[in-house]
């Protein structure tokens, strides 16, 4: 990767040189094809008004030489500046991602739909947080498992203490809220998401 970036950086050094270098050759190109030029239709340089005539005719068309070069370093610096947007962007979420600290598995979505009576049954249970749940989710072989959290009435999105979801939605008989009072110290090292978005164990 070193390597690479030295390639990139190098090659943008000797695309400056380059462009230095053809910015001041087409000067002397437009100089010397005027100088030769009025000299042979005009007269002298030195006549009255003929350096006038060099000049406006040697500036005039290193202008018009400049333009495509110019419009070629726009580019190359509009470049520049969006791959380093985008270097700026990626290295900013490489620091977010590290910085998360729960844990993250993905499982299919549809493994953590909740049936149409299970979401009903959270109309009744109030919201622990907006457009949250957190809830105890009751088997029908009676196993209960505590701190589950359910997003917008239809989803596991998470589920505190384990490494995987350890039940099937459909082994779902009925919900209860969560004992607010009595909830265990969370650290969110323990927590596990479980759309897949965060740090991968």
């Amino acid at each position: 990767m070193t390597t690479a970036k030295t390639k990139k950086n190098n090659s943008s050094v000797l695309w400056w040189i380059v462009w230095i270098l053809l910015t001041i050759g087409s000067f002397f190109v437009s100089a010397h094809f005027w100088t030769w030029f009025i000299a042979d239709k005009v007269g002298p340089i030195r006549q009255p008004g003929v350096s006038i005539l060099w000049v406006t005719a040697v500036f005039g068309s290193w202008m018009v030489l400049l333009v495509p070069l110019i419009v070629v370093m726009y580019n190359k610096v509009d470049k520049a500046y969006e791959d380093a947007r985008i270097r700026r962007e990626l290295a900013e979420l490489h620091k977010t991602q590290e910085s998360l600290k729960f844990r993250s598995a993905l499982v299919d979505p549809s493994e953590r739909q909740l049936s149409k009576g299970l979401s009903k049954r959270l109309k009744e249970i109030p919201e622990t947080i907006k457009r949250g749940h957190l809830v105890t989710v009751i088997l029908q072989d009676g196993k209960k498992y505590d701190n589950v959290f359910i997003a917008d009435r239809s989803e596991i999105l998470g589920i505190y203490g384990h490494h995987t979801l350890p039940f099937q939605t459909d082994e779902i008989a009925d919900l209860e809220p969560a004992d607010l009072k009595n909830l265990p110290d969370f650290k969110e090292e323990h927590w596990l998401r479980l759309d897949g978005v965060g740090n991968n164990d």
